[in-house]
Formats: structure tokens, sequence, C-alpha cells
């Protein structure tokens, strides 16, 4: 891992290939505003594109303990946004070979993953499998891949696999996304009664095992934030939101809810029990108070 990535990364921040971002810490940041990329002889290049000093950058990070050879940048608003353009337009084309290149599930570890978990439903075309996908480790590993439709273009997400399938890799992060996935959703079921809103596939796979009477459509928004974010269809109908049973899972459901409700959708929440997801309520494994 390059400087530039490692304290990328440090910072919680994002790196885009050749560049990262992440929230300036000379100021209160609410969105990333600072960028950072591999200079000459190790130097890490830093710019806040809000406006706080070279020196003020250096100073924030000698507080937060990171001691880093570093000088100013050059880049400019202009660079960075055609670079994130760029970027964003690799990272699509990556995610649509490796959607044309994954196998279906059917015998595949990512069935024997889920079977695993109780899920039992038929599992839908938005799934497939990737027996040797690539991760940021530099290493190979299975993986489910899953399809986001809705979003800003192609995407998929992977979810990292042990090699026997018996639960996610051994690795960090097991989870990641490829493509630009904000509003998007893997649709899980095309149903005709109302639309089920999960956050994550296995949970919306469990509602789809029993859980769940009647003929939804099930989405999987992938995340607390990607649920508040999700894009709702343009006709309004009936919403559940079933999220899981922690705060953030609560908070969000209750930022969609809102938002769907001004729409004119007609909402109801279904929150897990406290402390667990609907794979916890299928598998009989809910935590305990």
């Amino acid at each position: 891992m390059s400087p530039a990535a490692d304290l990328t990364r440090r910072l919680g921040g994002a790196w885009h290939g050749g560049y990262g971002t992440a929230r300036c810490p000379a100021h209160e940041d609410r969105s990333p505003s600072l960028s950072l990329a591999d200079g000459s002889a190790g130097r890490v290049l830093l710019k806040c594109h809000r406006g706080c000093s070279y020196a003020e950058i250096r100073s924030a990070l000698r507080s937060l303990g990171a001691q880093v050879n570093s000088q100013p940048s050059n880049i400019s608003d202009r660079e960075l946004r055609v670079a994130d353009r760029e970027n964003a337009m690799r990272r699509a084309r990556q995610a649509e070979r490796a959607w044309s290149e994954a196998q279906p599930l059917r015998g595949s570890l990512a069935e024997a993953y889920f079977r695993r978990r109780g899920i039992t439903c038929e599992l839908p075309p938005s799934l497939a499998y990737a027996e040797n996908c690539w991760h940021a480790s530099a290493t190979r590993w299975p993986a489910l891949l899953a399809r986001v439709a809705g979003g800003p273009g192609p995407a998929i997400h992977r979810t990292y696999l042990a090699h026997d399938g018996s639960g996610k890799a051994p690795i960090t992060p097991a989870k990641a996304m490829l493509g630009p996935t904000k509003g998007g959703a893997v649709r899980l079921s095309h149903g005709r009664d109302r639309l089920v809103v999960t956050e994550g596939i296995e949970t919306g796979l469990s509602l789809l095992s029993g859980l769940l009477p009647g003929a939804p459509s099930v989405w999987a928004a992938l995340s607390a934030g990607g649920m508040a974010a999700l894009n709702l269809p343009s006709r309004p109908g009936q919403l559940t939101i079933a999220s899981d049973g922690d705060p953030a899972g609560h908070a969000a459901a209750e930022q969609l809810a809102a938002r769907a409700y001004g729409l004119g959708w007609r909402v109801s929440l279904l929150p897990a029990s406290e402390g667990n997801d609907w794979n916890d309520v299928l598998c009989g494994k809910e935590a305990r108070a």
C-alpha cells in the first residue's frame, strides 16, 4: 500500500486508484475535502479544497498521531472532478466486466453459503458467483456478486466467501461495492402486492424464506445509508421497511419512511427485534437482552 493510500485509510477516507479523498482533519469537515496523492521520494501530496493551509493540515495530522512525509499539492478542483469522473467510469466498466464473467448460483459455493444460513427461497438472477474474485488486499477469493439496479450506473456488490462456503472470507473488508451504487438496490424478487426494503441481501432472502406472507417485491439497499438514500419507484404504493434491529437501522428506516410518505406511499415499519437482523430471526438466533 502506498503512503498516500495508507494515510487515506487511516483518515477513514476512500482511495480511488491514483488518489484519495478524506475529511480534512484541520476543520469540521462534513464531506471529504482533503485530497491525497503520492509525490516523489515517498512524499504524500495534501490539499484541502475548503481552504485549510498546508501548515494547518500538517498540524492537525500530528495531533492525530499521524507522522507523514508530506508536501503541498497543486491538484486543482477541476483536476479532481475530472479524475473523479474518470475513476467512476473505470469502476463502472470493471463492474460490467465482473458481472459478465460471473457464473450462475446453482450448485456454487455462494448457494451453499445461503443454504447454511437457513435461506430456502429461490435465488434470483440478480445474484451470481465468482470463483476467483480480486480483493483490495491483492488476494483472490470466491465471492457472491449482486447486481445493483436503480443507481447512477452499472454497479455490483461483492461478498467474499470462505473457501468452504461456511461464512464470509477472513479478510477486511469482507464486502465491497464496485461502481456507483447511491440510490440503487439489489432486486431480490418481483412481486405484486407491496415493496419491502431491507438493508442486506441475506436479510431480504430470509424474509422470502417463509417470514413474509404474500408475493412482495423485496429490494436490498445494501446498508443503512443505502436504505436512507434509496431511489423509490415513481408510482407510489405500499412500502414495508424491514430494517435491522439497531440504532443505525432504525434511523435509516425513519428517514426513508418520512421521504416515502411525502411522496404518497403507504408506509409501515417492520424492524427486526433489538440487536438482530432478519436472518437471525429466521435461524432462531435472536440475541437476548
